[in-house]
């Protein structure tokens, strides 16, 4: 019986709007640019200002492969400037993150059955959590789940760039099942990645829910307990009366 339902954020409770990988850093890159012209900070060129941030990206994420530790956006914007010799002051660095974090947050789209869905699996009485990579601080994603009317269903949430641990290893898995007081064996977790999300929990002995729209299903060397193409899906996988219905 499951009792616990743990929930990836990235395109699965929130969709980006913005079509392309590459696109991100981008997107996010410029009005953090603009905002420290306008502060009196002497910067290169915007090219050669998103050249040397995603230099810094790179760098910042084959230490993460090395070390196995989670890229922090506010060090990778620290060192990136000052590689290009500027000193952000600690205000200025913070608002910084959320000018980055705003960006982005203007194009993330809620899922049209997330807060449905996260109603009907609270008022029957499952557990509620959240799991997600992300290189932003745990404030900012927070900030946007409340903008999206998600924040209160889920009173733990596990963001890797606070823990550091990020899916597919087990410690981030653990740690969302301690804060919650839930046992692996009785949890769900829904995700989209088959590498990262179906991989990482059912490791931990978690059973697993793959959210894709994709066809062919992706592939995984793990294979999920159910294939869902819609989160509507997920309360009838437990038995969950829908209300209305």
């Amino acid at each position: 019986m499951i009792e616990t339902v743990l929930f990836d954020i990235g395109d699965t409770l929130l969709h980006s709007e913005i079509p392309k990988t590459r696109d991100i850093l981008d997107t996010a890159a410029r009005p953090a640019y603009d905002g420290l012209c306008e502060a009196g900070y002497d910067l290169p060129t915007y090219e050669i200002y998103l050249r040397k941030l995603r230099r810094g990206f790179r760098r910042a994420h084959l230490w993460s492969r090395i070390s196995r530790r989670e890229v922090r956006l506010t060090r990778v914007l620290d060192l990136s400037h000052r590689r290009m010799g500027v000193s952000l002051k600690t205000g200025h660095l913070e608002d910084t993150v959320q000018w980055c974090a705003q960006a982005l947050h203007r194009h993330m789209a809620v899922d049209e059955h997330a807060v449905r869905v996260a109603t009907e699996l609270r008022a029957a009485g499952l557990k509620l959590g959240l799991v997600s990579n992300t290189v932003f601080p745990g404030s900012t994603i927070d900030d946007m789940l409340e903008s999206h009317g998600l924040l209160d269903y889920f009173a733990v949430r596990v963001y890797s760039s606070e823990v550091r641990y990020f899916k597919p290893q087990a410690p981030i898995f653990n740690l969302a099942l301690g804060r919650l007081g839930a046992t692996a064996a009785r949890t769900l977790f829904v995700g989209d990645r088959p590498d990262k999300d179906v991989a990482g929990a059912a490791r931990v002995g978690m059973r697993t829910a793959l959210f894709t729209r994709s066809d062919p299903v992706p592939c995984g060397r793990v294979q999920p307990d159910y294939v869902i193409r819609s989160l509507s899906e997920i309360p009838s996988i437990l038995n969950v009366s829908v209300q209305g219905s």
